[in-house]
């Protein structure tokens, strides 16, 4: 046996080893673990939004209910220094329209307050209530999530004699392949799946290129190592 078949038999087994990876990963209970843990890791995130939105709010809600208090303390001076002055016979008319202005301004100021502080608190309302349901959903998603794992784990182990049988056999038929014409092998699959291609029909089977006949004619005699001029993979015959 040549060192090119040695080789194919060493593809051979690593593809058997990505086919019993691939049916295990595909199975029922795997595609719903995954497409579960994607919904928890987007319910984490908007959460951790939402949690640091809903504080934000409720620091606002905190500076707004200081100004709230201060503008209605300044207001109800204003005020009564405004009946003072409407009864001081020495007030002139002027003192009073501009003290009337000045309680008028604060009493804008003061609603304006109280409205910025009621729509807050409407919407801190409502963000806490979203922000419960969301949480209810993760944790029914999580329930899911752990009840698909097992599963999981249970179809793993259940596969595990036959995945430590396919890892073995790679290793042993790595140990008949020359360290050079691995590495290579192992460099050309950076680039394909597949790094060895058959000749199929003086064809690149990887490709579907046609191969030169003095090509054709290196590779079936000799078992020099060719690659494919197009695809760059190794040619097998």
């Amino acid at each position: 046996m040549g060192n090119l078949d040695k080789l194919w038999e060493y593809q051979e087994a690593e593809l058997a080893l990505d086919k019993l990876e691939a049916e295990i990963k595909s199975t029922p209970a795997r595609i719903k673990l995954n497409k579960l843990h994607k919904f928890l890791k987007k319910q984490q995130s908007t959460l951790s939004h939402m949690q640091k939105d809903i504080e934000a709010h409720k620091e606002i809600v905190e500076k707004i209910s200081e100004q709230f208090e201060a503008l209605e303390k300044q207001y109800e001076i204003e005020l009564a220094e405004f009946s003072i002055m409407e009864s001081d016979p020495e007030c002139t008319a002027e003192e009073i329209r501009e003290s009337r202005r000045e309680f008028e301004s604060l009493l804008e100021q003061v609603t304006g307050s109280r409205r910025e502080l009621y729509d807050t608190l409407i919407w801190l309302e409502k963000a806490e209530e979203n922000f419960k349901e969301t949480w209810s959903k993760a944790g029914k998603a999580k329930k899911e999530y752990d009840e698909a794992r097992a599963v999981c784990e249970k179809e793993l182990e259940e596969r595990r004699e036959a995945l430590d049988k396919a890892k073995a056999e790679i290793k042993n038929r790595q140990k008949d392949v020359p360290s050079e014409l691995l590495a290579r092998y192992k460099q050309v699959k950076l680039n394909h799946a597949i790094p060895i291609a058959r000749v199929e029909n003086n064809q690149c089977s990887g490709c579907n290129m046609s191969l030169p006949t003095a090509v054709i004619r290196k590779i079936t005699t000799g078992g020099n190592l060719v690659e494919c001029e197009n695809c760059g993979r190794i040619l097998y015959s």
